[in-house]
């Protein structure tokens, strides 16, 4: 089932977050979330900007959000999104389910624009978005560094008029 997440999904959040922070190159982010930083983190979500959760048999195993792309006004209509999966669930379509439900919301906010940015090792991540419409946009080279590794980022992009 995929529903609006709750402030009590935060710790379930932070759990599938911060494995990602800490051990993988899926999120350039370097300082896990404490679970004060994660109720904020969702709390900050307004309507515009849902996250949501995948849940099995009353576990969170995944998340989504949509996020704002830049906060200067020419850019409301267009959101940026995350996808999630937990550890050990990967593989059974919840990636697919979750970013469905996410451009199903976006178009339902009235975006106009979906962005994507992907470490490029992260092939899981790529092909889910360009099985869902996304393009590729562009390619930062050697932007981010991680566990010692210089990374590239891609941004995909959905346009959801078309």
């Amino acid at each position: 089932m995929i529903r609006p997440a709750a402030l009590p999904d935060s710790e379930a959040i932070a759990a599938i977050w911060n494995r990602e922070v800490r051990e993988t190159a899926a999120t350039t982010d370097t300082e896990p979330r404490t679970l004060a930083a994660q109720r904020a983190w969702l709390a900050a979500h307004g309507p515009r900007h849902p996250v949501i959760v995948a849940v099995e048999d009353d576990e969170v195993v995944a998340f989504g959000a949509l996020s704002p792309y830049r906060t200067k006004p020419s850019y409301e209509r267009t959101v940026e999104d995350s996808v999630y999966v937990k550890d050990g669930w990967r593989g059974k379509g919840l990636g697919h389910r979750v970013l469905g439900r996410l451009l199903a919301l976006a178009r339902e906010h009235g975006h106009h624009s979906v962005i994507a940015r992907i470490t490029a090792g992260n092939e899981a991540s790529l092909a889910l978005h360009e099985r869902h419409g996304f393009v590729r946009v562009g390619h930062e080279r050697q932007v981010a560094c991680k566990h010692g590794i210089w990374l590239d980022v891609l941004t995909l992009q959905r346009i959801l008029s078309e």
